[in-house]
């Protein structure tokens, strides 16, 4: 594992999100933490809100158990102010059963806003948006 991030060199929303990436890919819990504002949420993959950084970090680690290798393949991003929308298409290669490997294609949606002079994740849809 390499040293963690320091988001305040992290300038646009784009790299924001990018630091979420590397950091779940690095198994780097804190980091990936990090990447949320404080009152963010987080929406499961069965459209659950999770509020709260301190609520958040249990699913990010249950993620990172699984050792997961995102690609972000796509990425647009719509900055308004300190506020900012991002669509990616990541693939997501994980451990599976007996030595298999679980490939997963979702369109995250992330809302950002500006704290500080950093960009943080307000709202995650890591899965999708909801139905």
């Amino acid at each position: 594992m390499s040293a963690s991030v320091d988001l305040t060199a992290v300038p646009t929303p784009r790299q924001s999100t990018a630091v979420l990436v590397r950091a779940i890919n690095q198994r780097d819990l804190d980091a990936a933490a990090r990447c949320f504002a404080k009152d963010a949420c987080l929406l499961t993959p069965d459209s659950t809100a999770i509020r709260g950084r301190d609520e958040i970090r249990p699913i990010l680690a249950q993620m990172i158990a699984r050792s997961p290798q995102i690609e972000v393949q796509a990425s647009s991003v719509l900055v308004a102010g300190d506020v900012a929308l991002a669509k990616e298409r990541w693939v997501t290669r994980s451990a599976g059963a007996q030595d298999a490997v679980f490939v997963q294609e979702s369109t995250a949606t992330l809302v950002l806003r500006q704290l500080e002079g950093v960009w943080k994740l307000g709202i995650a849809a890591l899965w999708g948006s909801p139905t």
